[in-house]
Order: structure tokens, then sequence, then C-alpha cells
């Protein structure tokens, strides 16, 4: 008779065996996925930190050179205030009764004078309904939760050199090159809340003019300095007739500039010796890490503020620069 014998190391798992393997299988799989998931979430945090110092770090230093040339070539007015005639902060404009006690004096074509909106500017002023014009966007909101413009800083110098304005154009020496920095929407943006900080310049003369009867070229959308900008905010650094030293916002300086014009007697206005800007830059994308608080303040010059999305952890950083305006310090020749 024959007779069938099976090995026992030719039997296969146990019900219980299968479920242990099961068990254990699943608790590596769950780890390798928490490694990956935790790995992509620091990918986007490190690039998100790379982006923002990107726009923050080197952004900032690239409008800082042109803001350093503010001023520069006007020898006979150094003392610069909202009403000295081709002064660097461009505050006031010419208008069909006053072209004289103005900073900025040309017009912006035929008998057409300069919109307050393509001055410098801040919050408490009025927006401008123009597209490209100063419209005060901002993608922030203070303690109480209220919306806050950004700012707006004209600049103008004469061009030292041959030189390049923010647009990329080319300018001869010798030349005015007015220059405005505001947020505008971001056409290259995912969101109708996408900003970025562009600048505007004038278009060059073909021959180089230091004091122009009217330019062209200002009131366009200019040309994105930094991407994914939330708020833009500026400082005045002022010394009055009494020789303290106290900041300004753009709006608080013509005030102060006024209040001083008024006095009895009437004292020189501040003199502006110094601007501080503030950018709050945003990252691309949500990098979804929790180590992103998504109401987190931030403190940019004398304002503390919030994301007014509280819903999303886009990554956000502020960059703050001081800058001195050395073509502002002497006295008249």
């Amino acid at each position: 008779m024959a007779h069938s014998f099976v090995s026992w190391k030719q039997r296969g798992f146990t019900l219980i065996e299968l479920m242990v393997a099961l068990a254990l299988g699943l608790i590596l799989v769950a780890a390798a996925t928490q490694l990956f998931i935790s790995g992509l979430l620091s990918s986007r945090l490190q690039k998100a930190n790379a982006e923002i110092q990107d726009s923050g770090i080197f952004g900032l230093e690239y409008i800082a050179r042109d803001i350093r040339l503010l001023n520069y070539g006007n020898v006979t007015n150094p003392i610069l205030t909202d009403m000295t005639p081709w002064g660097g902060v461009v505050l006031t404009g010419s208008t069909a009764t006053n072209n004289n006690t103005v900073n900025f004096v040309p017009n912006v074509g035929a008998n057409t004078y300069i919109a307050d909106t393509l001055l410098s500017r801040g919050a408490g002023d009025t927006v401008s309904t123009v597209i490209n014009h100063w419209n005060g966007l901002s993608n922030i909101q203070n303690s109480s939760n209220a919306a806050v413009q950004s700012d707006q800083l004209t600049i103008q110098f004469i061009a030292p050199t041959n030189m390049t304005n923010c647009e990329g154009v080319n300018v001869l020496a010798g030349d005015l090159i007015v220059e405005r920095y505001f947020l505008r929407l971001d056409s290259n943006g995912t969101s109708q809340q996408d900003y970025a900080l562009a600048c505007d310049a004038n278009t060059p003369s073909n021959v180089a003019t230091a004091q122009p009867t009217t330019i062209a070229g200002l009131g366009d959308a200019g040309q994105i300095v930094l991407p994914r900008i939330d708020h833009f905010h500026v400082l005045f650094g002022a010394k009055n007739a009494a020789g303290n030293f106290a900041y300004y916002t753009i709006p608080q300086y013509r005030t102060a500039a006024q209040a001083a014009r008024d006095a009895t007697p009437s004292v020189m206005p501040p003199r502006i010796l110094s601007i501080q800007i503030s950018v709050l830059a945003r990252s691309t994308n949500n990098a979804q890490n929790k180590a992103i608080d998504p109401v987190q303040s931030f403190f940019m010059l004398d304002q503390t503020v919030h994301a007014s999305d509280n819903t999303t952890r886009f990554l956000r950083r502020t960059y703050n620069v001081t800058i001195a305006l050395r073509n502002a310090m002497g006295e008249s020749l």
C-alpha cells in the first residue's frame, strides 16, 4: 500500500502568521509613507525659504540701489521737502497754477499734469480707479482685522552715467529718470490676489535732458521687480527745524510739512534724510507645513499686520532696509 507523506517544511503559513506579517507590512508602509510626506513638506518649506530670500534680499538691494541715487544732480536744491523743485522724493506735482514749489515740474504730456495717484502715496490717501495707478493693493490686515493699504514711492534723479532704469531700458548720462514703486496684480499669478512690487519708469529721451518740459511713459504697468509681495510700506526719516528726528508715513509727512508752513512764524518743513522700506514676501505655493502659523503677525516698521488669508500655509517673511539719502544731506550752494 502506498502512503502519502507531506513534510512539515512544505506546509503554508497559518492564519495568525499571515495576519502578523500583514500588520508588520502595513506598519512599514505607514512609516515609509510618513517619511515621504515629511520629506515632501520639508522640501516645500526649503523651496519656499529660497524663493522668499531671492525676492527679499536680492530684490530689495536692487531697489535700494536706485533709491540711493534719489535727488542726484539736483545740486541747487539739496534740502529735500515736499516742495523742493525737482526734489528726489516726488510728493507734489505741477498744476495749472503752480509748477515752481513742487517736486515734479514737467508735464506728463501736452498740457497734461501728473495725477496725484502717480506721486508718492500712502494709507489714508485717495486711491485711484485707473488700472496701474496707485490702488493701495495689499493682502494684509491690522490687529482689528481691517484692510491696510500699501504705499507707493515715486522718486527722480539725473542718471550719473549711462545706465538702465528699473524697467531695463537704457538711459543716457544726464537724463532725468522718474521711477514709481507700487503693488499691482501679477498677470503670471494663479489668483486675483497675487500681487507683485512693480516699478514704472518714464521713457528715456533721445538726447539727455536733466529738466525736460514733458515726459512720457509714466503711468503704465511697469516691470515686476519683486513677485509675490503682500504688502509694501514706506517711512521717511526727517529732521525738523528744531533738530528733532522722526519717522513719518507718507501722509504724516505731508501733514507735518504743511503744519510747519502754517506755523506762526512759519518754519522749514522737516527735511527728508532717509527712507525705510519694508516688504512682506510670500512663497509661490502653499507649503502645507504645520510649522507655518497661518495667523502669524508681522512687524513692518511701524505696523503690526497679519495676512488676510488665514486658511492656507504660505510662508511669509518681512524684509526691511534703511537708506540714507546722501544727495539730500548737504546745504544749498
